[in-house]
C-alpha cells in the first residue's frame, strides 16, 4: 500500500486526470520511431545483446568478439537521416608479439556512418566508414565496416 504524501497524492491525481482525458501511458514501447527520426548505431557490440542504438556516441566498437579494433573520442560534426560525419581516433589490436601481448596502435580518421536500414527497434546505420588522417595501421585494415542491427542476438 502507498504511504499518502503530498507527492504521491499529485502522482495519483495527474495519473486520473490523465485517464479522464483519455490519454494512456505505457512503461516501455516496443513500435520503432516515427519515419522521419534518426537513426541510431550499435556502439557496444561487445556487451551483452540485444544490443541498444546510440545518438551521437564517442566511441563505436567494431571487433565484437574480441574487441580488437574501434573508434574512439568521436566529435560528430553532422547527424542526419544520412549520413552522420565526424572526427575520431581509430584504434587497433596490433598482435605484435601476440594479441593478448600486443601494444595498441592509434590513428587519426575522418568517420562517416551510412546505409540507413530500418528494424523493429528503429532506424539505424549499417556502415561505417574511416579516411585515414595520416599514416594508416601496418596491418592490412579495412576502411569500411558493416555494423550489426539492433537487438541482434
Amino acid at each position: 500500500m502507498l504511504k499518502s504524501t503530498p507527492a504521491t497524492c499529485a502522482l495519483l491525481a495527474l495519473g486520473l486526470l490523465l485517464a479522464a482525458c483519455g490519454v494512456t501511458t505505457t512503461a516501455a514501447t516496443t513500435s520503432p520511431p516515427a519515419t522521419g527520426s534518426l537513426p541510431g548505431v550499435v556502439a557496444d557490440c561487445t556487451s551483452a545483446p540485444p544490443y541498444q542504438l546510440s545518438i551521437r556516441p564517442a566511441a563505436i566498437v567494431l571487433a565484437c568478439g574480441d574487441g580488437g579494433l574501434g573508434v574512439e573520442n568521436i566529435t560528430w560534426t553532422t547527424w542526419t537521416t544520412a549520413p552522420a560525419t565526424g572526427q575520431g581516433t581509430f584504434w587497433e589490436k596490433l598482435c605484435k608479439p601476440n594479441c593478448a601481448d600486443g601494444t595498441i596502435g592509434t590513428y587519426p580518421v575522418a568517420v562517416k556512418l551510412s546505409a540507413a536500414q530500418t528494424s523493429a527497434r528503429g532506424r539505424w546505420f549499417s556502415r561505417l566508414s574511416v579516411t585515414w588522417q595520416a599514416t594508416p595501421p601496418p596491418n592490412p585494415t579495412p576502411r569500411t565496416y558493416q555494423l550489426l542491427p539492433p537487438g541482434s542476438r
